[in-house]
């Protein structure tokens, strides 16, 4: 599913007014979409309507004359007021047809929000930033507190459409409803906690235009499924690809098992893996499937490079950084592999991710890298910064891919496309998560030959397979959500609804 920042939102919008739709029914379609998902709530008598004084507060006072029309009990509030020529012309027409508008200086708003069985959130569109203040904020966190229905229009006012973002107050939305796409800021916390259920309607908006001027996406099975490598039936083991995994230490013992098992139980056909022996012992006790080689010491070292060389000329990708640690010598390989390695897939996980955080320019080198870090690991990487800002810059800085993982996690390429994941659950929440990621990532680069489409299935697969497990979440396990990746292929079959896209069972 395709998403918009604001500021291509807005241009869509202009480009949509040159071609000759009037504003005006732009608004209106918004709003008898907003009518159509209040009246599905069939207790709802009485609405209370926040309206702000741009245009979206123009969508509420339009919503509110719809609403009048349906024989609802109607309560507009104005937050500011209206100052665009659609909302002014909106909310003469609300009152013309019997509405009326209340002030804040009346000092009843508090009042019609108790009694309303919903809450219209009409304020703030997607192009907010700051924090809100003063009575409205009071406002917002008032209603907040009640246990009316809350809807919000385009997006809870508070929250950022540019990443999601909340600084102090947010409206809390059991519903959203938006316009044209859904924004960035929707689907990453904080703000996808506050919009609750997230509805497009895109009505009014040309297909043509939304395509062309967006390239971001959620993931979805739509998408998953476009993506998914083929499996023939005239194939064998080298269709399939091979993955190198170059990780553990003395004490990291497990990770390059979990990122193996990533690799194996996502179709990838050959599994190596270079390890010290602690390691080697884990995936050859537990995988038997992997080819596990012994490496030289009781960490990775610089007597270790020349038999990684060879092992990777077998590999059509490279994972480095699973369980490896942060001994001084080991540094200074990773950071000689990844100049080693400069034009081969590779994905850099975990304490791989320290060794660069000392030398960044090796990044210079590379021709298809992916670093996968978690908020800390790049706020090591970044300079300290995490946002989604920051994480665009790093890209563009270095001309990289990065998956930033979290509740929704990015994957953000070179020109600023996002990639946006919000499958999974809390069982996620558990150390090995990152280790299963990074092989099940490169086991689809192998299979596809492509690092950002491997990124996206990867980040997919995990998340889902994390839904679909019968352990609850408190209680999984990164080794038993590798475990469920079978559920998965099975449900995109089933998805696929007996079309030929290739997967297989």
């Amino acid at each position: 599913m395709k998403v918009a920042f604001p500021a291509q939102m807005r241009r869509i919008d202009g480009l949509i007014i040159e071609r000759g739709v009037p504003s005006m029914l732009l608004m209106e379609n918004a709003s008898r979409s907003v009518l159509e998902e209040v009246l599905k709530y069939l207790s709802v008598k009485e609405v209370a309507i926040l309206c702000g004084g741009g245009n979206n507060g123009g969508d509420g006072y339009a919503v509110g004359r719809l609403l009048l029309n349906a024989g609802k009990t109607v309560s507009v509030i104005e937050c500011y007021r209206p100052s665009t020529p659609d909302t002014i012309f909106n909310a003469s027409l609300f009152v013309s047809l019997g509405g009326r508008i209340h002030r804040f200086e009346e000092g009843t708003a508090e009042s019609l929000l108790s009694r309303a069985d919903m809450i219209i959130d009409s304020v703030f569109g997607t192009g907010f930033h700051g924090e809100l203040q003063g009575k409205v904020a009071e406002l917002v966190e008032y209603g907040n507190g009640l246990k009316s229905i809350k809807l919000a229009v385009d997006i809870p006012s508070g929250v950022s459409g540019f990443d999601g973002s909340v600084r102090g107050v947010a409206f809390r939305a059991d519903k959203t409803v938006t316009f044209g796409a859904g924004k960035v800021g929707h689907y990453l916390h904080p703000g996808r906690d506050y919009c609750g259920e997230v509805v497009v309607r895109s009505e009014g908006f040309s297909r043509e235009i939304l395509d062309g001027q967006l390239d971001s996406s959620v993931i979805d099975e739509e998408l998953v499924l476009k993506l998914l490598p083929e499996r023939p039936v005239d194939s064998h083991k080298g269709t399939y690809g091979s993955v190198l995994v170059v990780g553990g230490s003395e004490i990291y013992t497990g990770a390059p098992f979990l990122s193996a098992l990533g690799a194996l139980r996502s179709g990838c056909g050959i599994i190596y893996t270079y390890t010290p022996p602690g390691a080697a012992v884990v995936i050859r006790n537990n995988l038997p499937e992997a080819i596990a080689v012994v490496g030289k010491g009781s960490h990775i070292f610089r007597d270790d490079l020349d038999a990684i060389v060879e092992l990777a000329k077998k590999a059509d990708s490279i994972v480095i950084g699973p369980g490896i640690g942060r001994d001084e010598e080991t540094v200074e390989t990773v950071l000689e592999l990844i100049k080693i390695f400069s034009k081969s897939r590779m994905v850099l996980d975990a304490d791989g991710l320290y060794a660069l955080s000392k030398d960044l320019t090796v990044l210079s080198h590379t021709e298809d890298i992916l670093l996968t870090p978690h908020p800390g690991e790049f706020r090591r990487l970044g300079g300290g910064e995490t946002g989604l800002k920051s994480l665009m810059d790093f890209c563009e800085k270095f001309r990289c891919r990065v998956i930033l993982k979290g509740s929704s996690s990015v994957l953000c390429n070179p020109d600023g496309k996002l990639s946006i994941n919000i499958a999974g659950t809390t069982g996620l929440a558990k150390g090995g998560s990152g280790d299963l990621l990074s092989g099940t990532i490169g086991s689809f680069a192998a299979q596809t030959g492509d690092l950002e489409r491997a990124a996206i299935l990867g980040m997919y697969f995990m998340g889902k397979a994390a839904e679909l497990s019968d352990e609850s979440d408190a209680s999984n396990t990164a080794s038993s959500i590798g475990k469920e990746y079978s559920r998965v292929f099975s449900c995109l079959v089933e998805g696929a609804r007996g079309e030929k896209h290739g997967i297989g069972t």
